[in-house]
């Protein structure tokens, strides 16, 4: 009679590990590796007359995000070379799965202006825009899975300050 309680015991135990699933092994979270590759979207270019100053870019929040959708972006300007190319990263963070795309602006000191877009970017997918000799501005805009778009950055970047 013992022996029966303790077999309908262990038999109680297996079934209860069962059927709360703790019998799966566990995953462990693997990180892929950290590789630059060029992310080839279309620039576009359009052209204005000095006067008329750059298109509106309306239906935007002004930053920042709200926590729960918290990313980064990294701004670089190329002032060593002749190429004054501009260089924006996106650095991830905690709201990376909100994120439908990341969108950027360069209104350029020529008048032009230059956009580019990130569909779903991923950690140190980068966008490579060309820009000018002058000061240009630089906006970038973050567009989530909610429909909402922020501008998270906006700056006046010279191509070379002498301080």
């Amino acid at each position: 009679m013992k022996r029966s309680f303790w077999i309908l015991v262990g038999i109680t135990l297996v079934l209860c590990i069962w059927m709360a699933g703790c019998t799966q092994p566990s995953q462990e979270q693997t990180t892929p590796a950290s590789t630059t590759m060029p992310v080839t979207t279309a620039a576009t270019s359009v052209p204005m007359s000095p006067t008329q100053g750059p298109p509106p870019t309306a239906g935007y929040i002004e930053g920042p995000l709200p926590s729960q959708y918290s990313v980064d972006v990294q701004v670089v300007r190329n002032t060593v070379a002749t190429s004054p190319t501009i260089t924006v990263t996106f650095r991830g963070g905690k709201g990376i799965n909100f994120v439908h795309s990341m969108d950027v602006v360069v209104s350029r000191s020529d008048g032009r202006i230059v956009t580019g877009s990130l569909p779903k970017p991923q950690v140190n997918d980068q966008l490579d825009l060309e820009g000018t000799r002058g000061t240009d501005r630089v906006e970038v805009f973050i567009n989530l899975i909610t429909g909402d778009r922020y501008r998270v950055y906006d700056q006046a970047l010279p191509f070379r300050s002498y301080n």
